[in-house]
């Protein structure tokens, strides 16, 4: 009876077991109970906003002209100096508008600060422009100051070929009205630009051509020519550009790009040209 017993045990054993086999391995018919703990997901933080940080100059409600604040201490030095020591850099703009405004105008006031830059000797093609539309609040007097925010950031490959360009192919005003010689800020800058722009192609050359109005003798004006770029060659090489890369030459009044018949024509044509070559 013992045996008996042990026997049906093992039989019973045998039993439930041989039918799980078949039921869950055979028949797929078990469901899967395995309990599948995920790792909590991280969350990534939030990116940190920078501050703006602003142009020192001051809008008016519905108007395109813009004011440099406090003139007196020459606020686009730092910026004129940073875009100087740092080549590879464009100065990027962004032209605030309320709600109230309508889009054209920050674009005015683009052009207006950038009238302002270039008079100061900053090269604007280093400088880019954008419009946002914001909750811009203005003073009892119609007065913001904080309509233009700024950051520099370092130029695409292709935004330097594009400033490349503009560097070998030139126009300069700078003092070239008088029969001497006084080196600016956009001279000064763009000797700087040349340098580097000479340190990339180093088989570069640069023609240096003088111009004048068709005031006085033709042929003293064609000597007037040539001793502002004689001038502007002298100048360059003190910044410790290459003298052999350098040549000049003068074309006096024969070539005007405006009417000598007008003092802006006359302005417009006194003036040194620059082309590099190879």
């Amino acid at each position: 009876m013992k045996h008996f017993f042990i026997a049906f045990v093992l039989f019973c054993t045998w039993l439930y077991f041989g039918f799980q086999y078949y039921e869950c391995k055979v028949k797929n018919l078990c469901e899967d109970t395995t309990v599948v703990i995920e790792e909590p997901k991280a969350i990534p933080p939030k990116p940190v906003e920078k501050p703006l940080t602003f142009l020192p100059f001051s809008i008016e409600k519905n108007v395109a002209n813009v004011s440099i604040i406090d003139s007196t201490l020459n606020p686009l030095q730092s910026f004129y100096d940073r875009l100087n020591a740092n080549q590879d850099e464009e100065l990027v703009i962004t032209s605030f508008f309320s709600r109230a405004e309508n889009g054209t105008i920050a674009l005015s006031r683009s052009e207006s600060v950038k009238n302002a830059l270039a008079d100061f000797g900053v090269n604007t093609d280093r400088v880019v422009f954008q419009t946002k539309q914001t909750d811009l609040t203005f003073s009892d007097e119609d007065v913001n100051l904080k309509g233009f925010a700024y950051e520099f950031q370092k130029m695409s490959k292709e935004r330097m070929q594009a400033i490349d360009k503009g560097i070998s192919s030139k126009i300069l005003y700078a003092g070239f009205g008088s029969k001497t010689f006084k080196p600016d800020n956009t001279l000064n800058a763009y000797a700087l630009e040349l340098k580097s722009y000479l340190e990339k192609h180093p088989t570069k050359k640069v023609e240096i051509i003088g111009h004048t109005d068709s005031n006085g003798d033709a042929a003293a004006n064609l000597w007037f020519g040539k001793e502002r770029a004689k001038s502007v060659m002298d100048y360059f090489i003190s910044q410790d550009i290459d003298a052999s890369k350098l040549t000049i030459s003068s074309k006096g009044e024969t070539a005007p790009i405006a009417p000598n018949s007008t003092l802006e024509g006359q302005r417009l044509n006194r003036r040194i040209e620059i082309n590099i070559t190879n």
